[in-house]
Parts: C-alpha cells; sequence; structure tokens
C-alpha cells in the first residue's frame, strides 16, 4: 500500500469516501502548472487559471486551495468564499469541512463559521453525520455537533464507509457497525475502509479484498492496489498498475507508473513522469502532461443547480400570458401563490437531478440486522438506506435482490447528495416499504454508548430574493455564447487580463443584489473565449479574475507590466474590464471598483490613469483596452453608492504609449445590460463584431460597429442613451483604424440586422 497512507493519522485525512455522479453539469479537475494549481475541463481548457500553491477537487460547490501559504475556499468561479486563514484545509462533506488552526483541527459551515471549535489533533470527513476525530486518548466518532456517539476510544480507526469502521479496540481489530456491534474480526497485516462492498486487507505482504461476510473474495496477490470505485479498483503488478473489477478480473491492463481510483467516470494515472486522465476503457481523455492532477468533479453544488433551475422555472411562471387578463394575473402571481410555486419548482428540481445522479440499478444489498430486521442497502448517488425486511423474508430478499423491482421513489437534499424519503421495494408478490422517518432510530445499544441523531429532512427552496431581478435569457445562452469562431493561427506574443466584477453583495454587507453588475462574469468568461478560441490567444496567456479583489486585480496589473517588461517591445497586451466603476467627488478621476472595496471610501480602489500607467511603463506593441463600466456613479442595475447622484462628470485620463481605449459610455452616461442577451450592452456587440467577422475586423471596424449599434439599441430598449468612447494615444492616431488582432486579410462586419 502507498507509504503516504500508512500512519494512523494520514489515514483519518486522506481515506473519506467522495460521492461519485455523471451529468450534463461543468465537471473540472485540479491540475499544477509550473508550480501552481488551477482547474481544468475535461477537454483540458483551463477553467480557473493556475494561481494556487496546492488546490483540492470541488465538494458541494467548493474547493479547498492554498494561497500565500494559507488555505481557504473557492466557488466555481474562482471567486473566494472562505478567505484563506487556516494551515490546513479538507474538503466539504455533508455542509462542514475539517481545518487546521494553531495546530489544531475543527470544523467550519459553508459560510466559514465554527461549527466544531478546532481541539482535535486530527479529523476525518463527515459521512452518514459521523466523523471521526483524535485526541491524546486515541480515535473516537462525533456528531456534527461535536458530540461523542460511541463513547470508547480506539487505538485505531477509520471513518465509518459502506456502513462499517475499521477499529482496533482492546486487543482486536475488525470492523463494527454504527451501533457498535463487531462484524468482522481479522488479523491482517493492514485493513482499510469498504468502499461499494470490498476492503482492502493485506496478507502476507500482499494485497487482496474481503466483503462484509470477512471472506476474501480477490486473493491478495497484488504488490500494491487502491479503492473500488464505480467498479473498478486500481492494483499493481509486475511493478505497474492497471485495474480490476470486483469479480477480481483485470478490466485496464497494467502500464502505469502510478494509478488511482475513479470518480465520475474518470481516473487519473502516472506514466513517464507525468500525469493524465484515462476514461474507463483506458484511454487517455487528457495526455500524460502534468505534474499534478487532482479528481475529476463537478464544480457546482446540487444547491445552486436546484436555484438556477427554479430561478427559470420561476421566471417562465411570472411571465403574463396571452389570453390573460391583468387582473387575473396579478391574483396568479400574488405573494402567496408565488411561494406555492417556489415549493413546487423546488421539489420538481430535486427529483429532477435525482434521476440523473442516483443509480437505482446499481444498488446493492448489504449486512441485514436481524434485532432491527433491516437490511443496510448501498444506493450510488445517495445516502444508504436501512430497508425493513421482516426476518422471514430476508435470506430470500438477498440472494434474489437482482430481481428486486424500486418504484416510487421521492428524494431530499441534504449537502450535496440525495436522501431517499421514501421508497417501495418489490419482491415475490410482496411490498417492502421504506421511510426515512423511521431510519436511524436506534435504542438499546448493547455494545457502545451510541446516540445517532434522526435525519432532519429539509428540501431546499431559494428565497424569493434571490429571484427578484431575473434575467431574460440565463447567463451562457446568448447567441454569442455558441457558434464561437475558431481559427488555427497562433497570438502567442499576446497577453490578456480580463477581469469581471459582478457580485459586490457578497463581499460588502450593508450591499444588497442591486448594487451588483448583472452579467459582469459571464461578459468576462465569454470574451476569454473568443480570445482564445477566435483571436488565437494561448490560454496560458490569459488571466481571468471573476469577482476580483483589490489585491488581485493590482496583481493582475502588475503581472501585464512584468511581461512587457520581458518582452522587450513585441508583447501586445489586452486588458478588459467589466464592473463597477466611479469617480472620486472632489477631483472627478475615475476608479475601477474592485468587489471589496466600499465605494464611499476609494482608497484601494484601482485609480485607471495609474492603471493606464502600469500597462505602459515599459513598452509593448500595442496595449487595448476594453472597458464595460461607467464612471459616473451608477451601474447597471444601479448606484454602488446610493447616496451619491450618476451625473458626476469624471475627468477622462491621459491617454499614452501605444493604448487604444474602447470605453461603453461617454463619460456622464451609464453602461447598460442587454438583458434579453445575457450581457452587458457594449461587451455583447463587441463579442458580436468578433463573431460576424471571425475575428478578421479592423480597430477602426469594430469602433463603428459598436458605437452604431449600442447608440441604436440603447434607445430602443433601455429608453436611454449610451454613447461607446475611442481614446487612442497620439503615437497611433494615424495607424489605430486599420489594425487588427492578428496577420491576415481583415474582413469587413455586416450591419446589424
Amino acid at each position: 500500500m502507498n507509504k503516504k497512507i500508512k500512519t494512523g493519522i494520514a489515514l483519518i485525512l486522506f481515506t473519506s469516501m467522495a460521492y461519485a455522479a455523471s451529468g450534463p453539469t461543468d465537471f473540472v479537475l485540479p491540475a499544477e502548472h509550473y508550480g501552481k494549481w488551477g482547474f481544468i475541463t475535461v477537454e483540458g481548457q483551463w477553467k480557473i487559471q493556475a494561481s494556487f500553491e496546492r488546490a483540492f477537487h470541488f465538494t458541494e460547490g467548493l474547493a479547498a486551495v492554498k494561497y500565500d501559504g494559507r488555505w481557504g475556499y473557492i466557488d466555481h468561479t474562482g471567486a473566494w468564499r472562505i478567505k484563506p486563514r487556516f494551515e490546513e484545509a479538507r474538503p466539504f462533506k455533508e455542509g462542514l469541512a475539517g481545518v487546521m488552526l494553531m495546530d489544531k483541527w475543527g470544523f467550519i459551515d459553508r459560510s466559514g463559521q465554527w461549527v466544531i471549535k478546532p481541539a482535535y489533533r486530527a479529523v476525518s470527513s463527515f459521512s452518514d453525520g459521523m466523523a471521526l476525530v483524535k485526541s491524546a486518548g486515541g480515535y473516537r466518532f462525533i456528531d456534527q455537533g461535536g458530540h461523542l456517539i460511541i463513547a470508547e476510544q480506539f487505538r485505531k480507526a477509520l471513518p465509518f464507509a459502506d456502513g462499517l469502521a475499521f477499529v482496533v479496540y482492546a486487543g482486536y481489530k475488525g470492523y463494527i457497525d454504527q451501533r457498535g456491534n463487531w462484524m468482522i474480526r481479522h488479523n491482517y497485516e493492514e485493513a482499510y475502509s469498504f468502499s461499494e462492498g470490498r476492503a482492502l486487507v493485506k496478507k502476507d505482504g500482499r494485497y487482496g479484498f474481503i466483503d462484509k461476510n470477512g471472506l476474501m473474495v480477490i486473493e491478495p496477490v497484488y504488490e500494491d492496489a487502491g479503492f473500488f470505485r464505480e467498479g473498478y479498483a486500481p492494483v499493481k503488478t509486475g511493478g505497474k498498475w492497471g485495474y480490476i473489477n470486483r469479480a477480481g478480473r483485470m478490466v485496464i491492463s497494467p502500464r502505469y507508473d502510478r494509478a488511482y481510483p475513479f470518480l465520475n467516470g474518470y481516473a487519473i494515472v502516472k506514466r513517464m513522469g507525468s500525469y493524465g486522465m484515462i476514461d474507463r476503457r483506458g484511454t487517455w481523455k487528457l495526455n500524460p502532461m502534468y505534474k499534478g492532477l487532482g479528481y475529476l468533479a463537478r464544480c457546482t453544488s446540487l444547491k445552486e443547480m436546484i436555484e438556477k433551475r427554479v430561478s427559470e422555472g420561476l421566471e417562465s411562471w411570472q411571465l403574463k400570458r396571452e389570453f390573460e387578463k391583468t387582473e387575473d394575473y396579478l391574483a396568479r402571481t400574488a405573494r402567496e401563490n408565488m411561494e406555492a410555486e417556489v415549493k413546487n419548482l423546488t421539489r420538481e428540481a430535486v427529483q429532477y437531478y435525482a434521476k440523473l445522479y442516483v443509480r437505482l440499478e446499481e444498488s446493492e444489498i448489504g449486512l441485514y440486522d436481524a434485532d432491527l430486521e433491516r437490511f443496510y442497502v448501498r444506493i450510488p448517488g445517495a445516502y444508504p438506506i436501512r430497508l425493513p425486511v421482516p426476518i422471514r423474508y430476508a435470506p430470500d430478499l438477498k440472494k434474489h435482490w437482482n430481481e428486486v423491482k424500486i418504484r416510487g421513489v421521492d428524494y431530499a437534499v441534504r449537502g450535496d447528495r440525495f436522501i431517499i424519503n421514501s421508497l417501495t421495494a418489490e419482491y415475490g408478490g410482496k411490498e417492502f416499504v421504506y421511510s426515512s422517518k423511521e431510519d436511524l432510530n436506534f435504542s438499546n445499544h448493547p455494545a457502545f454508548n451510541l446516540n445517532l441523531p434522526n435525519l432532519e429532512i429539509k428540501v431546499p427552496a431559494i428565497s424569493l430574493k434571490a429571484v427578484k431581478y431575473l434575467p431574460a435569457v440565463p447567463a451562457g445562452l446568448s447567441d454569442v455564447d455558441r457558434d464561437i469562431p475558431e481559427t488555427n493561427l497562433i497570438n502567442d506574443k499576446t497577453f490578456a487580463l480580463v477581469i469581471g466584477n459582478e457580485d459586490y453583495s457578497s463581499y460588502q454587507q450593508d450591499l444588497s443584489d442591486e448594487s451588483n453588475v448583472d452579467y459582469a462574469a459571464s461578459d468576462a468568461r465569454v470574451f476569454s473565449e473568443y480570445l482564445s478560441r477566435t483571436l488565437g490567444v494561448p490560454s496560458d496567456n490569459i488571466t481571468l479574475l471573476i469577482n476580483a479583489s483589490a489585491g488581485q486585480m493590482r496583481r493582475g496589473l502588475s503581472k501585464m507590466r512584468a511581461i512587457a517588461k520581458a518582452y522587450g517591445g513585441e508583447a501586445r497586451i489586452i486588458f478588459y474590464y467589466a464592473g463597477h466603476g466611479l469617480p472620486d467627488p472632489e477631483t472627478q478621476v475615475p476608479y475601477l471598483i474592485p468587489v471589496d472595496v466600499n465605494g464611499s471610501d476609494l482608497e484601494y480602489a484601482v485609480n485607471l490613469e495609474n492603471a493606464y500607467n502600469t500597462l505602459t511603463e515599459f513598452k509593448a506593441d500595442r496595449i487595448t483596452v476594453f472597458l464595460d463600466a461607467c464612471f459616473s456613479g451608477g451601474g447597471r442595475n444601479g448606484s454602488l453608492v446610493p447616496s451619491r447622484g450618476i451625473r458626476v462628470k469624471p475627468k477622462s485620463p491621459f491617454v499614452l504609449g501605444n493604448l487604444i481605449v474602447f470605453s461603453a459610455t461617454r463619460n456622464n452616461q451609464r453602461a447598460y445590460a442587454y438583458r434579453e442577451k445575457a450581457h452587458g450592452m457594449f461587451t455583447y456587440y463587441l463579442l458580436k463584431g468578433l463573431q460576424r467577422s471571425g475575428g478578421r475586423i479592423t480597430y477602426g471596424e469594430l469602433a463603428d460597429y459598436i458605437h452604431t449599434n449600442v447608440s441604436r439599441k440603447s434607445i430602443l430598449i433601455n429608453e436611454k442613451e449610451q454613447e461607446p468612447e475611442l481614446f487612442i494615444s497620439p503615437a497611433l492616431e494615424s495607424e489605430w483604424e486599420k489594425m487588427h488582432f492578428y496577420e491576415g486579410d481583415p474582413l469587413p462586419v455586416a450591419s446589424e440586422r
């Protein structure tokens, strides 16, 4: 077995079982690039740029990452949800994450608040409402309130998995159930947690697998091995790693230097000193070219997915129907009806995603508790259940489990995993009905003092506040987000800093959702896609910041300055910003506003003139700036500083060097959203110009296209003026109109239809 997981503490930290599922959502995996970690897609595209010292895979919509020597948590956009302040951190599971502070471990919730204060030497993740903790006296099991579940202390232990936990107690070693009963006793040299009905054990220096009856079902013939996940387990034989199935048959031949368990249909393997990713047939999905890779996992939590689906459903429900009178519409959309509709949509969304992620057809029957007359049943994608079956039917049901029909399943969500509220199992003309209300209600525990809390089944619901300002088109579904033109050319000397600051209210408690900049994050992401796919800028050359802090924005600008210096005048720099801008009330100097900077105090905001000076400090071939922001004090939704008027006329920074600035508005106007297209008005036509031309467009043509269409469309749909402006340095006045983004014959852009 890998020597890194042989000691007691390390066993706790690295053996928690992740929940695997596959579905039509975003999946990413941690990847190392030149000593820094970020997140890439299955296709190898950077989703979150490599800027961290270390990174774990996503769980429950958050990923633990190390930055500047401390650990924190980011969301799927790369934004900090819990800022880095911990010495160590583990992935979230069942709503809690283990973190270390002052050399002690405790647990925090998703807001970063302590739920169980740091008091332990080591902790595992939670599983089935329990976690394993280590103190001076040994190992114990606690619940999510920090209360002891099993009073005894164990010399060694592993977390519960598949309903059993490995322990060493009073000279015995083996597996106990959640009531503290010994289920398997053995004398193997090593033993590890169960996964998919199999546990890895070591006998006579070799590794094999036992089942839940303690029987050796895969003989110990391997030099090393890992856990079963998704039907396969990595094993080492003849000095190389391959994969076996649950029957012990080799399904992927041994040819790797190292291999790890499958997760979401893929596995990380090492070959020739580098890491790659394979599918279940052993075919390379990512070629071995990375110095480090983590597990592929869904980066959006179930809660976020459900909220999005409910929001979209409620948006449609709120529309006035063609043959609906106004009085009927107002009655139908009254608040009490809206609340009822949110509940209905939430329930439908839970059932919808459960059908995608819960694999009933792969359910496995486990140990039978004769005293309670219940079977432990594992169902991939959901928490295990304890199915009530009278003892007279139990042997026959277990023998013919593959013939059992499961129907009438009702789901709920707990953390980032599904709970089965109820189901009916049918076999031999008999029906066995399961209800979560009767599950885990144990009493009279003969072995240990077990006190498991009842599961509180709560279906997540979104607040009405979250859907108060619903976009006409969800971000990512606009016409410019699809059919992005592709180029074979490579602009390897073009570098870009792209910033989308949308969510100000999450970083400043005194702000409401109306202070956010709708679609700014989507603007930045899609513009990055055009840079890479249409303009041929290598992904490594693009720095994408979503909801950037003041420090992140300054580091990004400094990086562009360093690149310009390193390339000695040959680099082309592109700087894109979507978000809030504000003028200084006294000097009228314009500022770019990071998400963590209060609009009433511009000390830590980014002075736009200083930003230009940073970009032009060292000579570059060309510096192009796109600003989808206004500096009059307003914004797409509303003002960042409500007490300040929006007719402040900002001072225009002087443009020097080889600098060209495309600005969304004149100096006393607001930059509006184009809600029908789920983008900023300015950015939509910037992207549309690139899409129509395939990127082969001159600066003059692009400027005319943006100005004409933004000016016209803003009057039509917003009934407000918005006129994009252009600022050009004197050095480029005679040539800027004919410049384009890469070599080749520029193609004209058709007028807007």
